[in-house]
């Protein structure tokens, strides 16, 4: 799911667009990227129509009044379109539980909201001893340990233990129907959910797409997301 700006370009300020890495892992994995854009309710279905399957990228902070809450203090940006794209793509693709999801920063934030859930909106203010969740180490360098739920998806694909990357500053609070937690950060803040019943859905709150060109092992999140998508 593409980004919406508005830059300081004049007549060419508008832009939807993706970060690159996460086309690189799709295509390090077999896969071929369709990028979905913000546009009209039915569009966005259309595209959908074409997927093989749905990741859901990183962006700006999820506007609260999505999820029944007021904005608090340290709310970062927000971006309506982008929230528009995400509601539509995800309510769409969730009765679909046939269709591989793959949410990875804003993206396991989304999955969340819109399907039923609550976020935190600053880990900072709102965490008990929490621990430095927007690191200012290179994003292929992991600062934090997780230890994935035996029995998960997550768990089978990267192992009892991994180190990874932090670049937020929301998270997962109220959990949405159907979807379970399958690892936290050492603080509490979740880092994984997964939803069961579902072919392959998974979200996560680090960025393997930045990590997996040094770090292999990631690279086993975007072949099984790909391989469910065939």
């Amino acid at each position: 799911l593409c980004n919406y700006s508005e830059g300081d370009s004049g007549a060419f300020s508008e832009r939807q667009q993706v970060n690159q890495p996460y086309l690189d892992r799709v295509a390090d994995a077999g896969g071929a990227a369709l990028l979905v854009h913000d546009c009209p309710d039915e569009e966005i279905v259309a595209l959908l129509e074409l997927c093989d399957g749905l990741l859901i990228t990183g962006g700006p902070d999820v506007d609260p009044r999505t999820y029944g809450r007021q904005p608090i203090a340290r709310l970062g940006g927000v971006s309506p379109k982008r929230d528009h794209l995400d509601g539509v793509a995800l309510r769409c693709a969730l009765e679909r539980s046939e269709l591989p999801l793959l949410g990875i920063c804003r993206g396991i934030q989304a999955m969340n909201v819109f399907a039923g859930g609550t976020l935190l909106q600053d880990v900072t203010s709102e965490v008990r001893g929490v621990l430095k969740h927007n690191q200012s180490a290179p994003g292929w360098f992991g600062t934090h340990d997780i230890e994935p739920v035996e029995g998960s998806l997550l768990r089978e694909l990267l192992g009892s233990r991994v180190s990874v990357n932090s670049y937020h500053h929301q998270a997962v609070d109220d959990l949405a129907p159907g979807f379970e937690v399958v690892a936290r950060a050492a603080d509490g803040v979740v880092e994984a959910i997964e939803r069961p019943d579902a072919r392959f859905c998974l979200g996560l709150q680090f960025h393997p797409e930045i990590m997996a060109h040094r770090e292999p092992a990631l690279m086993a999140i975007f072949e099984a997301f790909v391989q469910a998508c065939r």
